[in-house]
């Protein structure tokens, strides 16, 4: 048979029930529950260790209940108050084993802080955020700094990670500014890479910072990535900045350049009148939304026909190194819409930006590099589909490229 629960168990339970019957706001709903559950198991624990019940003889029982002493723990949803019960004449002192000494706070709450920190929260927005979260004492500034150090740490093992594992396909280059370091107004580019590997999925798989988009800061990431093993990728992905057109050149020679269209497509739009940007529009996408390459070429000279008279700077613009923007012609068709434009940076930016619009400005810059990396890796973006079809193709042309460079 089935033991029942113990008398003063019951008892917490009972008042536990007549608390709920107030309806309290859900907070409070967790927080009552949170607080029968442990001190029913409180005691429950030590109806055990004693042998017997509440107020019930036990000749053979050692130690005796003799009071309780107030503790507050934090939960997730704030303070609660316990009574530990306390236990004489047991040949020596009682722990709790579901509630040890000196812890006054759940796991749940070391995971919460780092999260708000990462989330553009500074170290005094996430005390006060806790504070409310976890009850009047909250957490020192030390304390908060301390648990979110652990996500810096995080990341400084992940940017120095083995990259040789991953079998990259298509690398997709771009930066964002902002503001990095406290006192100036200066803003650094944040250095990204993403890459979509031979199983189709898509990874983070470099952030750096460099005062600008120069030749030399693009370059030293690149060969930073190489160093770490990464393969040289069949595609490198990336829109029209000098310096980063440069280091590609130099330091990822084998690999084919795909220019972003959409960035193409804007400058493009810069040189004509409000009055024709829908129309010179239509006839861009006509270029880089053709079902093939011969058929784009054919868009090409149409655009030149019909644009060469009245915007001959537009026209020059889309034709300049067109071939860059047409690379992607000779890759799958399914992943067509992923390599033609650096959006997959372009998009997960936007959040960035937006946390760093709360946090202003970071003290230095490995926090704020921890920042972007915390927002890019959570982000959660479609891969490229691998068919048979896209399979054979990749092989194709990498073989095609084995026999050239051996030759």
């Amino acid at each position: 048979m089935k033991k029942s629960l113990s008398k003063k168990a019951r008892k917490v339970i009972e008042d536990g029930v007549q608390e709920f019957m107030g309806l309290p706001p859900l907070t409070e709903l967790t927080k009552i529950g949170a607080r029968m559950m442990l001190q029913s198991a409180l005691e429950e624990e030590v109806t055990g260790y004693l042998q017997r019940d509440f107020y019930e003889r036990n000749a053979e029982a050692n130690g005796s209940r003799s009071g309780s002493k107030p503790r507050t723990v934090k939960i997730g949803s704030g303070d609660i108050g316990l009574k530990m019960p306390q236990i004489i004449n047991a040949g020596g002192p009682f722990h709790s084993r579901i509630l040890a000494p000196r812890v006054t706070q759940m796991d749940e709450i070391q995971e919460i802080i780092p999260l708000l920190y990462m989330n553009g929260l500074s170290s005094r927005k996430v005390k006060k955020a806790v504070g409310k979260l976890i009850g009047k004492k909250g957490l020192s500034h030390q304390n908060v700094l301390r648990i979110s150090s652990r996500i810096v740490e995080e990341f400084k093992a992940w940017k120095k990670r083995d990259l040789s594992t991953l079998q990259v396909i298509y690398l997709v280059l771009d930066a964002v500014r902002m503001g990095v370091r406290a006192g100036t107004k200066e803003k650094e580019a944040v250095l990204v890479a993403w890459a979509f590997l031979e199983d189709g999925s898509r990874e983070l798989v470099g952030v750096s910072l460099g005062n600008s988009e120069s030749y030399s800061a693009w370059k030293g990431f690149l060969e930073d990535l190489l160093k770490r093993e990464m393969n040289v990728p069949m595609l490198t992905v990336i829109d029209g900045c000098p310096g980063l057109i440069r280091a590609v050149d130099e330091v990822l020679p084998e690999s084919d350049k795909q220019r972003c269209t959409k960035h193409r497509t804007e400058n493009v739009l810069d040189k004509v009148l409000e009055q024709d940007k829908a129309s010179v529009k239509t006839s861009v996408r006509k270029v880089f939304y053709a079902s093939t390459y011969e058929h784009a070429k054919e868009a090409v000279e149409l655009f030149k026909k019909k644009w060469s008279m009245k915007y001959p700077s537009a026209v020059e613009c889309l034709t300049e190194n067109i071939e860059d923007c047409l690379t992607y012609y000779k890759y799958p068709y399914q992943h067509w819409l992923r390599i033609r434009t650096t959006n997959i940076v372009e998009r997960s930016f936007k959040e960035v930006k937006r946390r760093v619009k709360v946090a202003g400005r970071f003290q230095n810059e490995e926090r704020a590099l921890t920042m972007v990396y915390w927002q890019l890796k959570e982000l959660k973006w479609n891969g490229v589909s691998m068919t048979r079809e896209a399979k054979a193709i990749l092989t194709k042309i990498r073989t095609s490229r084995i026999q050239r460079i051996a030759a």
